[in-house]
This record gives C-alpha cells, structure tokens and sequence, in this order.
C-alpha cells in the first residue's frame, strides 16, 4: 500500500471514529467531553494524522495517534519510528502542561515509561498466576463429596426426599416401631424360633447381645431390615395387616432399587474408578 493510500486509509477511519464519538458527546453532555477533531501535523519526519478530543473552552483532553493494522508501521507498536515520534508527542504533552523545561520533560517521559511498563507487567503476572492456578484446578481430582454435590442438586424434590418423610407419606394409621442402632440381621424365613424377629447388634466392643425386635408378621420384619440397611432408626409406623405390610414392601423394595440404579448411574457419569463410583453411589 502507498503512502498516500495508507494516509487516506487513516483519515477515512479517524473520520468514522469522530462522527461517532460527535453522536456520543451530543447524547451525554454530562461528559467532559465536547468534540473530535482530525488534525494533521509536522512530526520529527512525515506527517501524522491525529484524532483529538476537546473539553470545555476547546481544552485538549485526548491526542491519538492512528496507525492502520496491515501496514508497515501498524504491524508493531515498537517500530523505531513510532517510538520516536511516540516520545516526541509525549514532550510535546507535556509542554502544553506547561512543564517549560526540556531536561524535565525528558524525565517525565522516562519516567511515564517506566512506569506504564511496569503496569502492564505486573498485569501480566497476575494473568500468568491465574493461569497457573487454573491448571493446577484442573488437574486435581474432585473428592467423593464434592462430585455428591454436584449430582444431588439437579435431582427432583420426590429423589430428594428422606426414607422417613416418604415411609410416613404411605401410612396412614398403623402401629408404630422403635427401630434400633446398630447393625442389623434377619433369621431365614424358615427359622423354627424367630423368623419375624429383626436382631440389632451395636459395636461397642467385646461381647454384646444383640437386642431384639419382634414384628407382627414375615413382611413386617422384612420391612424393617429394608429400612434399617440405609441406617434409618427411630419410631416409624407400619401397617397392622400382613397384607398392608407386604405392599408397603414391595413399594418400598422398588423404591430403593430405584434410587440405587439411579445413584449408580450417575455415579458412573463422574468417574471410571469401580470404587470411588461406588462410594459416591453409596454416598448419595
């Protein structure tokens, strides 16, 4: 590209931009600023095309230099020769701010760029840290816990719903059972002595006898083993009939078998690993 055609490339955006910043202004007038002029000038070797800003009483308030991307001089903002004429425009702001000596002036300008440099490299410090911090995130395994969580909050209120809360939605009436702490067992159904009696053995040490829970009929006592594997224990109420009872079971049977393929499910959606799927099944 000429000369001329880059320098026509300028002037044609430095005009886009001022009619836009013009509408701006004239839309905000609690801005400082008022208008946008193109100015061209003399710098130390070729002329510039400058987009200025203009406050109150036509004070200067932004100078800007435009240098196209695709050109030779746009292509870097270390080009010699913009750096030359970038110092030159800076004394040159500095001489408007009244700073009338010229060794002072060199100073600031030192001094404006060692500051601005140091700026933007701590900047960039704070990027690369992030960055590092990021990666790191990443690469660290989520505990069991932390994926539960995950997994707990898009389930629906009824998947949400505790064991207790649910057993006491299908009951009305009934009889009321104290189920105990502790591990519990239940006799074959072909036990001659206590097919109906759930036995909870708690881990204190030594010899403990396990304590004994009576239930009414077969499927009272399957229940309450039902409900006692998840670790629930406390009064819960159950239905007095045989019959009730065995349909509260099978309810209760495919309520549990449902939520162990779903927790299992997505357990696996977490993680590969056979035991941490496991836990984070057991888990939810």
């Amino acid at each position: 590209m000429s000369e001329r055609d880059t320098r026509t490339h300028e002037v044609t955006f430095c005009s886009r931009v001022k009619s836009w910043a013009d509408a701006l202004f004239a839309q905000h007038p609690e801005w400082p600023f008022r208008r946008a002029e193109i100015e061209e000038s003399k710098a130390i070797k070729r002329k510039r095309s400058d987009l200025r800003i203009h406050g109150d009483a036509g004070k200067l308030i932004l100078a800007g230099e435009v240098k196209m991307p695709g050109t030779l001089e746009g292509r870097s903002p270390y080009n010699p020769d913009l750096v030359e004429d970038r110092r030159a425009l800076d004394l040159a702001v500095f001489e408007l701010l009244v700073v009338a000596d010229a060794k002072e002036r060199e100073a600031l300008c030192d001094e404006l760029y060692r500051e601005t440099a140091a700026y933007f490299r701590q900047i960039r410090m704070v990027e690369i840290q992030k960055q590092e911090q990021r990666t790191r995130a990443e690469g660290r395994e989520f505990r069991t816990d932390e994926l539960a969580a995950d997994l707990w909050d898009p389930l629906t209120d009824d998947e949400k719903q505790p064991l207790g809360q649910w057993l006491a939605a299908q009951t009305t009436g009934g009889k009321s059972f104290a189920i105990p702490e502790g591990h519990a067992s239940l006799p074959d159904a072909n036990d001659f002595l206590d097919p109906n009696t759930v036995f909870f053995r708690q881990s204190t040490g030594g010899k403990a006898k396990p304590q004994r829970l009576p239930l009414p009929s077969r499927s009272h006592a399957e229940t309450i083993f039902m409900l006692a594997q998840p670790g629930l224990h406390g009064s819960v109420r159950l239905p007095e009939t045989e019959n009730a009872a065995r349909d509260l079971q099978q309810q209760l049977d495919a309520r549990l078998a449902g939520i162990a393929e779903k927790a299992d499910h997505l357990a696996r959606s977490r993680t590969s690993d056979e035991r941490k799927a496991a836990d984070l099944a057991g888990l939810l």
